[in-house]
């Protein structure tokens, strides 16, 4: 129990959560760059119990990649940042209906939530992996045959698996990704399938060098996400992305918090070009 325990509390949120707000919440007005400014504070609606987007570290200080994102893009504003706890449910809420200026929350960009809000563009990647005992020869669908293979159900992992792994695959699956990724280092199961921010997290808890990212399934974006009609608090928020991706800013943040290089991404977090990219066959 110890074990669950610990690492719910280093892989909560790692799984993509793909719940659209309902559409009858009443909207805010749009929000503007002048109004944020002479307001002097940012409200970031941001997750703070996902490693390592958002969380408290034991020093009881908030931080993580979107956390300090929005400390950035604050300063770039030049006002006080506050951020209010969101959850991959209600986030959305809270930014139509005002509670927030904008999301800087594990937002992925998918076709369904491009109807509900706007998109800036992409500041990060979001990969969808398959993790296995280092050294093990699977480099995709077809190396899963006579396997166990660990999902959560219901997850993206779990769809791809089901409709792509070949005959003779073992699909198990389990409650969350915390029972999922437990599985596999009690020997339940051969490989797993999760988020690569969950690669690190299993180290600490199984030590480092053991599992290891095996394959890439789809590859998701993360971008702010603003109100429907703020087009100009959009327009502001891809320019601050493209002037950290120019600076090298944004590639470090993700080195410190994500550990590997930051992948190419769209210049745009609206139409097909901003959706998840299939990357194996």
């Amino acid at each position: 129990m110890q074990m669950i325990s610990r690492i719910r509390g280093l892989l909560l949120g790692a799984a993509f959560a793909l719940a659209v707000a309902p559409l009858s919440l009443g909207s805010a007005a749009a929000q503007t760059v002048d109004s944020i400014k002479k307001g002097g504070v940012l409200k970031i609606g941001s997750q703070v119990a996902q490693v390592p987007w958002g969380f408290t570290d034991g020093a009881g200080k908030l931080t993580g990649f979107d956390i300090e994102l929005g400390e950035m893009l604050a300063k770039d504003l030049g006002v006080k940042v506050e951020v209010t706890p969101v959850t991959s449910s209600n986030r959305v809420a809270a930014l139509l209906t005002g509670q927030v200026d904008v999301l800087a929350a594990v937002m992925g960009i998918f076709a369904d939530r491009q109807k509900v809000v706007l998109f800036a563009r992409p500041y990060t990647t979001n990969d969808t992996i398959y993790i296995g005992k280092t050294g093990a020869n699977i480099k995709g669908w077809d190396d899963l045959k006579g396997l166990r293979v660990g999902v959560p159900r219901g997850t993206p992992q779990d769809i791809a698996v089901t409709k792509a792994a070949p005959a003779g695959t073992v699909i198990q699956r389990f409650d969350d990704d915390a029972s999922t990724v437990q599985a596999l280092i009690a020997g339940q199961v051969d490989v797993i399938g999760g988020a690569a921010t969950q690669v690190p997290n299993i180290a600490q808890v199984a030590g480092p060098g053991k599992y290891e990212e095996k394959f890439v399934v789809a590859r998701a974006f993360n971008a702010f996400a603003v109100r429907p009609a703020s087009r100009e608090w959009a327009n502001y928020l891809s320019d601050f992305v493209a002037r950290k991706v120019e600076s090298g800013e944004l590639k470090a943040l993700y080195k410190k918090w994500i550990g590997s290089e930051l992948a190419a991404m769209p210049t745009t977090g609206e139409g097909e070009a901003a959706l998840p990219i299939s990357m194996v066959k």
